[in-house]
């Protein structure tokens, strides 16, 4: 269970007209309140603020990458392993914000609610309904950095097959987004592949080098390399 904002522009949501207590914690309500007003040239905004279920959308290296960072420099400084995780874990700086998307309810919806529940539209991912959870959905364009001790739980995990179509449909969303790749993919449109080179980089990723109309482009491709085994990292005790 996370609260969660978004901004507006006063015209698109309009305030509250007085205070109103919190939201139900399904993510079905929300409660809008004025910031500021007056400042120009800007629009004035307001915060739509939820109280609502969330999904963690990050993996556990990333989530607890700074805490294991931290482990392992400590641990080149000299100290045993147990002394560095104990230093880590006294830390509240370390990892301090993490990525959450609200869980939403079907309910209210604006776009193809079969499509989303069959996993089809890129940038949303559907929650099936259990024992502890509702039917919703997530809006990966929802995702927002939430301070580790607001949040409250966990009530519910995803399976292992869950998990990888999790991980495919956020690399799919953030594919697509990454505008830098897509102009390298529409510039190598039309041309002619004329060689192909296989080397690796220095931090032994395997890299296909296509030559582009006589050399007149490339366009690099790049592998992790296949590891059959992966360092499981430090526990951080979970709340």
């Amino acid at each position: 269970m996370v609260p969660t904002v978004a901004l507006w522009a006063r015209a698109e949501r309009h305030p509250d007209d007085a205070r109103r207590p919190a939201p139900s914690p399904d993510g079905a309500q929300s409660v809008v309140y004025n910031l500021w007003r007056g400042v120009v040239p800007f629009a004035d905004p307001v915060a739509e603020c939820w109280l609502t279920p969330a999904m963690i959308t990050v993996d556990d290296c990333v989530l607890d990458k700074e805490f294991n960072a931290f482990i392992e420099q400590r641990m080149k400084d000299g100290l045993a392993e147990s002394e560095a995780e104990a230093e880590a874990r006294a830390l509240s700086t370390l990892d301090a914000l993490v990525p959450v998307t609200p869980i939403l309810p079907f309910r209210g919806l604006q776009t193809n609610e079969a499509a989303i529940r069959t996993g089809q539209p890129v940038g949303y991912f559907p929650i099936v309904e259990s024992d502890v959870m509702d039917a919703g959905y997530l809006d990966f364009v929802r995702t927002v950095p939430v301070s580790r001790h607001l949040l409250w739980g966990p009530v519910a995990a995803l399976s292992e097959s869950a998990r990888r179509i999790l991980r495919w449909k956020l690399a799919q969303f953030y594919g697509f987004r990454n505008l830098s790749v897509d102009a390298e993919i529409m510039a190598a449109i039309g041309k002619v592949i004329t060689a192909t080179r296989v080397v690796t980089d220095n931090k032994n990723r395997l890299v296909v080098d296509l030559e582009l109309d006589h050399d007149a482009g490339h366009l690099q491709l790049r592998q992790e390399p296949r590891r059959a085994d992966l360092p499981s990292g430090h526990q951080r005790q979970r709340p």
